[in-house]
């Protein structure tokens, strides 16, 4: 029996002379399952990264630790938001022992490296892939991809709730609705939500008091919404959640709970708790617009009427 330096236990050193048996698990020696687990981890450290440098998507990142599909269909490894690049425009293929190839799916305006036709081009660090009007670079370096994805949160992401900036959010949601309009996915729902009584926290206790409510509201919807779609603070106590493939009575449910979540949701800061309400408005597509933007204003429309009736609850 072998035992790290110093660490051998108190009964082993007596012989056992305490009356304590020492026992020990048997180790399962299924070296190959070893083996591939390892082998799976040594590629994860040296897998290259993705980065989209030039286009509406810039600064994302995705990991190549498989192949992938990338194009404007929301389902792809890697979406785009580029109006130039094909529904499957291309697929990053994982040819074995660290080799990597584009392959052109049809694509319309089709797809390059650095400036060649991308046909039996192996991938390096440095390498750029165009299609469209979206570049994408091939990064290997600790450093860069470090830095990559520090750009990837400043741009993307809001630093008060942690949700995505309205930005990101109109792009993703455009690609959702088209998604719908062209039978790729049965429906979208929209939620807009609009927190009660911030006016009231922020006369009274300040506004580092409302800005603290404010994050942890945020905190709570993005973990409600996770699984389920996407969400965006797009003004100071106002947020939306958009659903793909979730209809109207879904919908409600999941703005239900959000509402629930984000009223039962401890805020006290400086010995100070507060207790916020949310008002939720609820449209989806097909039904109530035919548009990104149509189905923005009816959910909207649909908090509002939220507020009228009360505040603090769900409507359409």
């Amino acid at each position: 029996m072998w035992y790290l330096r110093g660490e051998m236990p108190d009964d082993a050193k007596a012989g056992g002379k305490r009356g304590v048996p020492l026992k020990t698990k048997p180790f399962d020696d299924d070296s190959n399952s070893l083996r591939e687990a390892l082998q799976r981890e040594l590629r994860k450290s040296v897998a290259p990264s993705l980065v989209v440098v030039l286009g509406p998507d810039v600064g994302t990142r995705i990991a190549l630790e498989r192949s992938i599909e990338t194009g404007r269909d929301p389902s792809c490894d890697l979406p785009l938001h580029d109006d130039n690049v094909s529904w499957r425009h291309a697929r990053i293929e994982d040819r074995g022992s660290g080799e990597w190839v584009v392959v052109d799916l049809g694509s319309t305006n089709g797809t390059l490296v650095d400036g060649q036709a991308c046909g039996g081009v192996l991938l390096r660090p440095g390498h750029r892939i165009f299609l469209g009007k979206t570049v994408l670079e091939v990064q290997q370096d600790a450093l860069r991809e470090a830095q990559a994805a520090e750009l990837e949160r400043l741009i993307t992401i809001d630093d008060l709730s942690g949700l995505w900036v309205k930005r990101r959010f109109d792009a993703q949601l455009a690609s959702s609705v088209a998604a719908v309009l062209t039978g790729n996915v049965p429906a979208l729902s929209v939620v807009v939500m609009d927190m009660d009584g911030v006016k009231g926290i922020n006369d009274t206790h300040g506004h580092a008091m409302g800005a603290f409510v404010i994050g942890n509201a945020g905190h709570v919807i993005g973990r409600e919404v996770e699984g389920h779609g996407f969400a965006t603070r797009f003004g100071g106590d106002e947020f939306a959640a958009a659903l793909p493939g979730v209809g109207k009575t879904e919908a409600l449910a999941i703005a239900e709970r959000i509402r629930a979540a984000v009223v039962a949701h401890v805020y006290e800061k400086d010995g100070i708790r507060v207790h916020p309400g949310l008002s939720c408005g609820v449209a989806t597509l097909p039904g109530d617009a035919t548009s990104a933007e149509a189905i923005f204003q009816a959910a909207d429309q649909a908090m509002y009427r939220a507020k009228r009736a009360g505040k603090n609850r769900v409507s359409t």
